[in-house]
């Protein structure tokens, strides 16, 4: 299905509906991260309002066991961003609770999917645009997984590409395409650990 940006903002507005019923994540920029004791978490969401400048990109997949044999259900994702100019907005040096975030839990499928914008890339740097993220569930506790990169981007290190070359959409750096009327789409998988280096601490 191919969704223009106004599409894009018509099921983002929707979207911001649903999570407001009671148990759902509020992944609206301005709204809280869903409390840990919260049991429904939506398996996609909208991160950015309609002003909010930028190429829309609609970022997919799933999560899959260790061994990428089976797709997991109630694994949760939290991502965030800088906006389009490649800046965090955030309060106390967190850029982890910077105003472009969200939380998913993958559905039945292992399914997730968040939309949002391109990010760019740090002003005066050639650091490549990423999106940070953090996986955990039931008996996986929080850990950092590579940030999402994007295939098309001049910042990304041959060396990094070398090292993902072969893992298809289990590769964090991600190929775009761009749909008919301009919105961005792209698909990682992702295999699920046990969190070792990466851990955060927060369950």
């Amino acid at each position: 299905m191919q969704i223009g940006r106004r599409g894009f903002l018509e099921v983002g507005a929707k979207a911001a509906l649903i999570s407001t019923a009671p148990g759902f994540a509020i992944s609206c920029s301005r709204k809280a991260v869903a409390k840990k004791e919260e049991t429904q978490v939506p398996w996609w969401i909208v991160m950015v309002g309609e002003k909010e400048p930028g190429e829309p990109l609609i970022m997919s997949g799933r999560i899959f066991t260790p061994d990428g044999a089976a797709a997991l259900s109630g694994i949760n994702l939290y991502v965030y961003q800088t906006d389009a100019t490649g800046r965090y907005t955030t309060h106390g040096g967190d850029n982890r609770n910077t105003r472009l975030h969200g939380l998913m839990r993958t559905d039945a499928a292992g399914r997730y999917e968040f939309r949002t914008i391109k990010p760019g890339s740090y002003p005066q740097t050639r650091n490549p645009s990423h999106i940070h993220a953090y996986v955990s569930g039931p008996g996986y506790p929080e850990y950092w997984i590579d940030e999402y990169l994007f295939d098309d981007d001049p910042f990304v290190l041959e060396e990094a590409r070398q090292r993902y070359k072969g893992m298809g959409t289990f590769s964090p750096i991600v190929k775009l395409t761009r749909d008919k009327d301009g919105v961005l789409r792209g698909t990682r998988d992702i295999k699920i650990e046990r969190c070792s280096k990466n851990c955060t601490g927060r369950g």
